[in-house]
C-alpha cells in the first residue's frame, strides 16, 4: 500500500435587479442602493473558475452584472441590465430573524433590521462563518464536501456560501452536519483517519500522534509539526517503513508520519487555521482525499501555522483500534 514520506522531494458590468420581498422576509438580496463587489465573489470567480468552466457560465455572468464597478466608480444597484437569469437568491442560507435571533452582538450593533443584518451577512458574516439560517452551517458544509477545502481554503469562507447557492443545493450537498459528525462544544473541528496496525509504519503513525496529543498554541504562538515530532531516528523510537522519494516508494525510518501530518491539515482547515507551510507528496496518498495530504521532510518540509485566535488551541490525536483522531479545541480559560 502507498504510504507517506520521510524524505518525499519535490512535488511537486452593470448591477443587480432589485429582488421583491419574499413570503418568508422582507430584506432584498441586493438591498444597498449602491453595492461594492465583495471580496469573496472576487474570490469566488477567482478561485472557482475550473469549476464554473462547465457549469457556471450564466453564474458567472450574474456574479459580474451584481457586483462589477468601472473606473473605480460603484454602478447604482437599480441601474440593471437584462440578464438571462435572476438574481441571486440567498433565502436558502440566510433568514434575517434567525440571524437576529443567533448572535447577540448583532442585536446589540444593528438591531432588528433586515437590510442591515442582510448587509452585515453577505458582507461580514459570511467570511466569519456565521450562520444565517438553521438549514446551512459552513463548517458542516465543508466537512461534508471535503473536495471543496483545496478549492477554496479558509482565508475568507464566502466562497462556501456562493457555492452552495449556485452549483451545491442542485448537486445534493449538504450543509448540515450528519449524526454524530457534530463537534462538541468548544471543539473547533476533528477529522479521523484509517490505518493497519499490523504495518511498521503504524509505530510511526502513533508514536508521531502521542507526541501531538494535548499540545498547547497560545495566541500568537507558532505551531511546527516537524519540530514537536522530533527527529525520526531509531533512538528516538521510529522504525523503517514504506515512504515516498521522487515519486517512487521507497523505505526510510519514519515512515508513515505524514498520515498524522496530513490528518491534522485536514482537521485544521475545518477549524478555519490556515498553515503558513504545507507541501504534496509526491505521489497520491490513501489516507485523505486528494489536494488535503501534507509531507513531511525534516529541515526541508513541514506543516506549520500561526495561532491566531484570541484562546490558546489545544490539538488532541489519539489512536485506537487502528483509527487516528485529531481535534483542534478552545482550552477552558485559555
Amino acid at each position: 500500500m502507498p504510504v507517506d514520506c520521510k524524505i518525499d522531494t519535490y512535488c511537486g458590468c452593470s448591477s443587480m435587479v432589485e429582488h421583491q420581498p419574499s413570503k418568508l422576509d422582507t430584506w432584498v438580496r441586493f438591498p444597498s442602493p449602491a453595492f461594492v463587489m465583495p471580496e469573496f465573489i472576487k474570490d469566488f470567480i477567482t478561485k472557482g473558475k475550473d469549476i464554473m468552466k462547465n457549469k457556471g457560465k450564466k453564474a458567472l455572468a450574474l456574479l459580474l452584472a451584481a457586483s462589477c464597478t468601472l473606473s473605480g466608480s460603484v454602478l447604482p444597484l437599480r441601474a440593471a441590465v437584462q440578464t438571462e437569469t435572476a438574481a441571486m437568491d440567498y433565502s436558502a442560507i440566510f433568514d434575517a430573524e434567525y440571524y437576529y435571533n443567533a448572535y447577540p452582538d448583532l442585536r446589540q450593533t444593528i438591531g432588528n433590521n433586515p437590510t442591515a443584518l442582510f448587509e452585515h451577512f453577505i458582507n461580514i458574516g459570511m467570511k466569519e462563518g456565521r450562520s444565517g439560517n438553521a438549514s446551512f452551517n459552513v463548517k458542516a458544509y465543508m466537512l461534508n464536501n471535503l473536495d471543496l477545502l483545496p478549492v477554496y481554503g479558509v482565508k475568507d469562507l464566502s466562497s462556501y456560501y456562493i457555492h452552495y447557492i449556485t452549483f451545491g443545493q442542485k448537486e445534493g450537498r449538504s450543509g448540515i452536519y450528519k449524526e454524530g459528525t457534530q463537534p462538541q462544544a468548544g471543539m473547533l473541528s476533528t477529522y479521523s483517519t484509517s490505518y493497519d496496525t499490523t504495518e511498521d509504519r503504524a509505530v510511526n503513525v502513533e508514536l508521531a500522534a502521542s507526541m501531538i496529543n494535548g499540545m498547547e498554541i497560545a495566541p500568537g504562538a507558532k505551531f511546527s509539526f516537524s519540530n514537536s515530532i522530533g527527529s525520526r531516528i531509531p533512538s528516538n523510537g521510529y522504525v523503517v517503513a514504506p515512504s515516498f522519494a521522487g515519486g517512487k516508494v521507497v523505505s526510510s525510518v519514519g515512515g508513515g508520519i505524514c498520515q498524522v501530518s496530513s490528518t491534522i491539515y485536514v482537521a485544521m482547515l475545518l477549524a478555519g487555521i490556515t498553515p503558513t507551510q504545507r507541501y504534496a507528496h509526491s505521489l497520491p496518498v490513501d489516507y485523505v482525499p486528494k489536494g488535503l495530504d501534507s509531507a513531511i521532510v525534516e529541515g526541508y518540509k513541514d506543516l506549520t501555522f500561526t495561532n491566531n485566535f484570541d484562546f490558546m488551541i489545544v490539538i488532541n490525536a489519539t489512536v485506537k483500534d487502528g483509527v487516528l483522531t485529531v481535534s483542534f479545541v478552545q482550552k477552558q480559560g485559555g
